[in-house]
């Protein structure tokens, strides 16, 4: 073993220990204090507080054998509020409420001060007569994420031990999770699957930013994330593939619930940032529709959603048999997902369920070659060449 590289891991320890004992007997000195001025402690709050820490922080510094000057708030909007020397940190959070929860910093850290390598989060609890302090690790303290417009940790002062925090629940390293290039990808993939495991119904997580499974050469438009749009607005085509993506993902839109149109809405609005006041009749206005076969009527008066769906039942195929675009979303969107089984097969067994009672089946259709409009709105067929084909 290289002798330097020992020594410095040991001082790198020795440090570590000196700062954690610091910010102990920082603490303790707020919480002091704090009783004795309580009106003083309970009217801080954001940048007065941690001016106020900065303040107990300089005044035990000769103690420790630190220059006060060392101690030095970083730069306004930089991670962590103030510095400590070179390689440590000390962020500043606080709450007016009688708890130890509060909203954090942005799980991002783009401002972050690039040679701290160690923080700690210092939380005023500012609630009079019982203003209090604590002191943990930053990594110890995050228990969750916010995923609004901007991905933020969620404080939790009582969390006891590792498995509690986020990063116990991602089973990933706080700094590995910061020093990733994914984050988004690594926190998109924890909620989906917390969402999934919990059977929720009426919410949904929001996926942050774009997702790479959808590339600008499939579909441009839905890269432009920045803006929320009404449904109107998107161009046919983008129409037309999350038509196709709502068939595969939400069959329960061929029922007859009142909110079958619900985990869709929210999909398109949590996923696509696209909603629409009348989502239903983008998919069964006109209300009915004839199939012919051969210029013979087959079905007759069919519900034009399951019509709608017919014309896009090769594209619908394709998706499973190559496993593109949506096929990755089933699992976290769909009740008939089940780990190694077919979900084509099972897809086309949760269809026919729901269009039972009209006497058609997803089978009977794969049979045929082609569907297509009419001037009047009806459907044609052609008789596929092949009269039995396995699907």
């Amino acid at each position: 073993m290289d002798d330097s590289n020992y020594i410095a891991i040991n001082l790198r320890n020795k440090e570590e220990a000196r700062f954690a004992r610091f910010m102990q007997v920082t603490t303790e000195a707020l919480r002091k204090d704090a009783k004795n001025n309580i009106t003083y402690y309970s009217n801080q709050n954001g940048e007065k507080l941690e001016g106020v820490v900065l303040d107990k922080m300089r005044s035990f510094a000769s103690e420790f054998d630190i220059c006060p000057e060392d101690i030095r708030h970083a730069l306004k909007q930089h991670f962590p509020d103030i510095l400590f020397g070179n390689r440590f940190g000390v962020e500043v959070k606080s709450t007016k409420e009688h708890s130890w929860i509060s909203t954090g910093s942005s799980i991002v850290e783009s401002l972050r001060e690039e040679q701290v390598k160690k923080v700690y989060l210092l939380f005023g609890r500012l609630s009079a007569p019982d203003i209090d302090f604590r002191c943990k690790p930053y990594e110890d303290c995050l228990y969750d994420i916010a995923v609004t417009h901007s991905p933020r940790y969620l404080i939790n002062m009582d969390l006891k031990n590792s498995s509690q925090t986020i990063f116990g629940k991602m089973q990933v390293n706080y700094d590995t999770f910061r020093e990733s290039s994914d984050q988004i990808e690594l926190v998109r993939k924890y909620y989906r699957e917390k969402f999934r495991a919990s059977g929720k119904k009426g919410e949904m997580p929001w996926w942050i930013g774009s997702d790479a499974n959808v590339s600008a050469e499939i579909m441009p438009t839905l890269q432009e994330i920045g803006n929320i749009r009404m449904w109107d607005i998107i161009d046919r085509p983008t129409q037309e593939f999350l038509k196709a993506c709502a068939y595969i993902l939400f069959p329960e839109i061929f029922g007859n619930e009142t909110t079958k149109f619900q985990n869709l809405a929210l999909w398109l609005c949590s996923r696509y940032s696209i909603i629409s006041s009348s989502l239903r009749d983008k998919f069964s206005a006109g209300g009915r529709g004839d199939i012919y076969v051969n210029d013979v009527l087959r079905w007759k008066n069919m519900p034009k959603i399951i019509c709608n769906m017919l014309i896009q039942l090769e594209t619908i195929r394709n998706v499973f048999e190559n496993h593109s675009y949506p096929y990755e979303e089933i699992r976290y969107c769909s009740n008939y997902f089940r780990p190694n089984v077919d979900l084509y097969k099972s897809w086309k067994q949760t269809v026919n369920y729901y269009i039972k009672s009209h006497n058609i089946k997803i089978e009977d259709v794969l049979k045929l070659r082609y569907l297509r409009y009419t001037s009047d709105n009806n459907f044609f067929t052609e008789e596929r060449k092949e009269s039995k084909m396995d699907f």
